[in-house]
């Protein structure tokens, strides 16, 4: 078959089970991400072997992991962040320092090197945005107190390990040279170019681009801006050693403090999910063959449990220092239990560089899976269990 051919084929193959799966997650009520990966399973050389993973697949996989992260980064509403950092500030740092180092240990002492355990420490501080908040609309608790510390400190989460992951990956990238000016000093030097520029690029040109684009005429051309720019801050990003989802998510934080960040963000969405987005968790998929994994059993069954517990308790004691009550503190331990997007792109993005062996890949997968699972169970049951009615953030004085 003509490789043109292959690749129509094989895009709408795709498309055809994405669309099924994301008709059935609705119905179920779980993440849509689950079922993605699994199509790439069953089409992939793990199963059926009817697709393969190609130059193409991966660019638009890529695509799709801008627009992901940039979504991320437009729908966070700084303003509020910042009221609501507070209250959010100590669960997300427990929810940071506690799962590093459990991730670490966990992967340093079955004999794995330090590169990959820093990463997968990286891995463990992400959280998931889409599973608490989609289980807190559903229960109608997401305008409660701990509803909202739960998805701003998940924000936090991923914010710090997008922009750690980033500096890794350009530290790494001079990893082996002689000098240490080269391996310490010139990616520090880049990274605070990057920031510097596209803040000034961000703050002078993009806000006050979209704020005068009806005096500018260019009310009809946005949501093209809008990924011109992401292009823009993901090349500048590559173009210095950094990753590219840095520069999504930042140009995500600038278009989301303009008056167009909500036409923007259904845009962008639409976009994205009707095919990128779906295509880059497919080929999350296709890209590991579990017939040749072989898994240590205690290593996933440990890597499991450090992920859930780990969090759950540095989220839980950071909500007690932040003086939430015991009952509130575990609903949000039990709420940034998941993890979600981040911790499959930046595992993606570390096998692709040869960072983590793809033993690590797949075991990452599964735990992102099992801990997508049961949080919406816990997180319901803490709500379910606990008799104290909460309160919205509107009737909370401080």
């Amino acid at each position: 078959m003509h490789q043109t051919t292959q690749i129509f084929f094989s895009l709408a193959v795709i498309l055809i089970f994405t669309n099924i799966v994301r008709a059935i997650s609705i119905k179920l009520r779980i993440p849509p991400v689950i079922g993605l990966i699994l199509v790439g399973k069953l089409l992939g050389p793990s199963l059926l072997n009817i697709i393969e993973l190609n130059l193409t697949i991966e660019v638009i996989a890529q695509i799709g992991v801008l627009l992901l992260i940039f979504s991320a980064g437009i729908q966070t509403n700084i303003k509020r962040l910042k009221e609501d950092s507070k209250k959010a500030s100590f669960p997300a740092i427990g929810g940071i320092v506690l799962p590093f180092i459990g991730g670490f240990l966990i992967t340093y002492l079955f004999n794995h090197d330090l590169t990959s355990s820093f990463i997968i420490g990286i891995i463990f501080a992400a959280a998931s945005i889409s599973v608490p908040l989609m289980t807190l609309i559903d229960i109608d608790k997401f305008n409660s107190v701990e509803g909202r510390c739960i998805v701003n400190s998940a924000i936090l989460n991923d914010i710090f390990s997008i922009i750690i992951i980033s500096i890794l990956f350009s530290v790494a990238f001079y990893e082996g040279t002689a000098s240490i000016y080269y391996s310490g000093l010139i990616p520090l030097l880049k990274i605070t170019i990057y920031f510097v520029v596209t803040y000034i690029v961000g703050k002078y040109i993009i806000i006050n681009l979209f704020i005068n684009s009806k005096w500018l005429n260019l009310e009809n051309s946005l949501l093209s801006l809008s990924i011109v720019f992401i292009f823009l801050y993901a090349w500048f990003a590559e173009l210095l050693g950094l990753e590219a989802i840095t520069g999504a998510l930042l140009s995500g934080f600038f278009i989301g403090q303009t008056e167009s960040r909500h036409f923007i963000d259904t845009g962008i969405s639409q976009i994205g999910k009707s095919f990128f987005v779906d295509v880059f968790f497919v080929s999350i998929g296709l890209g590991i063959n579990l017939r040749v994994l072989t898994f240590h059993p205690i290593f996933l069954v440990l890597f499991i449990f450090f992920a859930m517990f780990s969090k759950f308790i540095g989220s839980f004691l950071g909500a007690l220092i932040s003086r939430f009550d015991v009952t509130r503190s575990l609903r949000i331990g039990a709420g940034l239990i998941p993890r979600g997007e981040v911790s499959l792109i930046i595992s993606s993005a570390a096998f692709q560089r040869g960072l983590i062996s793809a033993e690590l890949l797949s075991t990452t997968i599964i735990m992102v899976i099992v801990t997508s699972m049961i949080a919406p169970f816990l997180i319901k049951y803490s709500y379910v269990t606990t008799r104290k009615e909460t309160f919205s953030l509107k009737n909370h004085e401080e």
